[in-house]
């Protein structure tokens, strides 16, 4: 399952980079991670970000894992006419068959663990 969450965080982070430097220009490795941190037009990968460092910390103190597997699954269900990351993420889905392919990974794995 982690495997699946961070494939589909970096598929997510490369189709933002696409999409932000089109805008732009061209950035270093550095300015993007910066841009990453600070510029809420990005903000909207937070939620996921944070999950996924919550479900390590849950793995590794073997606790609170079935509620952070629960809270993913809730996460990851892409809604053009939402808000927040729900929106942004059917946004994303949209236009790069990556994370598509990512998503359907990443839904298999968190629906299938048993923890």
């Amino acid at each position: 399952m982690r495997r699946e969450l961070l494939d589909l965080h970096r598929a997510l982070v490369e189709s933002e980079r696409r999409e932000y430097e089109r805008s732009r220009g061209r950035l270093t490795d550095r300015a993007f991670l910066e841009a990453l941190i600070g510029v809420s037009e990005l903000a909207w990968l937070n939620p996921l970000t944070s999950l996924i460092v919550r479900l390590e910390e849950a793995v590794e103190e073997n606790s609170g894992v079935e509620d952070c597997v629960a809270e993913i699954r809730k996460l990851l269900r892409p809604n053009a006419a939402g808000v927040g990351f729900q929106r942004k993420y059917a946004e994303a889905m949209q236009r790069s068959p990556e994370v598509v392919v990512a998503h359907g990974r990443a839904v298999a794995a968190v629906g299938r663990e048993e923890s």
